[in-house]
């Protein structure tokens, strides 16, 4: 069975398509006019382009013009999510019967990804709660999809790759963990969701049309894990060479 499931958080314990992400790009948006003086499609620019190529916003923002990260999460960040939430009931109780432990593992701050566990009432049935301010390799910042980021999580907590399972929207976090031999599973069903409905493939998510070669397993909803429980388990991995 596996060690550890480490869940990611946004359009995958909840639908943050709904409302959620709308509100927090414009406000990052805004953040960027402010702090770095350029135009309104200059700020969303420069988003989605850090977004696409370090996984978050925040990497390129501290890179590249030399920002504060944590005033930055702290001041994109501080607003109350719960009124914008959508996910299913009884997820606690959905996810229980899944063998070994539950950690939290987003690219979202802890501001704000502690309330929204606190609403899903999954914060004190988890065992862990990783961050990205808390992600950290050499006193840098390195979010998902950073391969050393995850080879040095597994180390703190002496588990070997085989044993974790990344449950992930996004099709390239999945891949880095899939290439250090995490085994992974898809949630699509948010994305997908947000497709159907708007047409709009939300950028903080990664929509997949087909099965890609680093996902082990596609479910709809994370609720539906349970019934993959065995496959899971069951895969003839063989390690990565790391």
């Amino acid at each position: 069975m596996p060690g550890i499931w480490f869940f990611d958080l946004d359009n995958t314990l909840h639908n943050a398509s709904h409302a959620i992400f709308g509100g927090m790009d414009e406000r990052i948006n805004q953040w960027i006019i402010q702090h770095l003086q350029v135009g309104a499609a200059e700020a969303d620019r420069i988003r989605r382009e850090h977004w696409r190529r370090y996984g978050a916003t925040l990497i390129g923002l501290v890179r590249h013009h030399g920002v504060d990260g944590l005033q930055y999460l702290e001041d994109t960040h501080r607003f109350d999510p719960r009124p914008l939430m959508r996910f299913e009931r009884g997820l606690a109780l959905k996810l229980a019967p899944l063998p070994g432990r539950k950690m939290l593992l987003t690219n979202a701050p802890s501001i704000y990804s502690r309330r929204v566990m606190a609403e899903l009432d999954l914060d004190r049935r988890f065992h862990g709660h990783v961050a990205i301010d808390h992600m950290r390799v050499f006193g840098q910042f390195a979010p998902k999809p950073s391969k050393r980021m995850l080879r040095q999580l597994l180390a703190r907590h002496r588990i070997q790759p085989h044993q974790a399972v990344l449950v992930e929207d996004s099709v390239a976090n999945l891949k880095a963990a899939r290439a250090i031999g995490m085994r992974t599973v898809l949630v699509r069903g948010y994305t997908r969701g947000a497709v159907r409905s708007s047409g709009y493939v939300p950028a903080h998510s990664a929509h997949q049309s087909g099965r890609a070669s680093c996902v082990d397993c596609c479910v709809h909803s994370v609720a539906h894990l349970r019934r993959k429980a065995w496959l899971i388990s069951s895969l003839d991995r063989t390690l990565a060479d790391v």
